[in-house]
């Protein structure tokens, strides 16, 4: 059953368009892969759909066929579609557990009636105890009083996607995720985001580092020049001849582990 559907969607700055006339179907419970080259149009489709920017054209219905294109990005996080960003949005000057608690007051939004209500403390209480759950889980307990300012950079990343778990995502969109990060940080954030997918969490992920996509993801879509160029599964997308002359190559294909495909 798809979770997320565009239909139709473009964008365009001024006389360039970003996307053009893009269809794509998310099924509920995947990991989906998006590829491209550069200027392919994969963060700003992440950004349209997640009302970051709103769409020149077209329509994206998430959940049950809920429209939310033209919402509001806040309106569309609190509906549990949610998103990291390349460069990771954190408050640096802050503990690791107090920025995700900051993400946990965001999302849960109290407010005035709450305190006068004299909930507010339990509140207070109820998202530190679910803040540090999500840190715990993501492998950051022992680092939960590290100012988020001197965290590695794979440790800095990994909080990220714990300020967006503190959101309660249904779907989740990871841009680049791996970025700058080396093989084994790699590796411990390719199995933390299968950790976050088996809590039942759909993943959209944009990357460019190919090995990696190929491993974790159950179906990609390639995208050039803002259109959908094709999808299938990793082996076929390794195997695909428009794939290769378009974005891989053959040699980048032969990397991969992939049957080198003459062009």
């Amino acid at each position: 059953m798809s979770i997320l559907e565009v239909k139709g969607l473009s964008k365009h700055f001024g006389g360039v368009a970003a996307l053009s006339n893009l269809d794509l179907t998310i099924e509920e419970g995947e990991i989906r892969g998006i590829i491209g080259p550069n200027g392919a149009g994969k963060t700003t489709l992440f950004n349209v759909i997640s009302g970051v920017y709103r769409p020149t054209s077209g329509q994206i219905f998430y959940m049950m066929g809920k429209r939310i294109d033209g919402l509001a990005s806040s309106k569309i996080a609190e509906m549990g579609l949610v998103r990291t960003f390349q460069r990771t949005s954190l408050y640096d000057n802050f503990t690791v557990l107090k920025n995700v608690t900051v993400a946990r007051h965001l999302h849960a939004r109290e407010n005035i009636f709450g305190v006068l209500a004299g909930t507010f403390k339990r509140m207070e209480e109820e998202n530190i105890q679910k803040a540090l759950e999500i840190v715990e889980f993501m492998g950051l307990g022992l680092l939960k009083n590290e100012l988020a300012t001197n965290l590695p950079h794979g440790h800095q990343r990994a909080l990220g996607i714990a300020i967006a778990l503190a959101c309660e995502p249904r779907v989740l969109l990871l841009d680049e995720p791996l970025t700058g990060m080396t093989p084994t940080e790699k590796e411990k954030m390719i199995e933390l985001i299968k950790k976050v997918h088996q809590q039942g969490i759909t993943v959209l992920i944009v990357e460019h580092d190919m090995k990696s996509v190929m491993k974790l993801c159950h179906y990609i879509s390639v995208l050039d020049f803002g259109e959908l160029l094709v999808e299938g599964t990793p082996d076929e997308i390794q195997n695909d001849e428009t794939v290769i002359n378009a974005y891989l190559g053959t040699e980048d294909i032969t990397s991969l582990g992939g049957e080198k495909v003459a062009t």
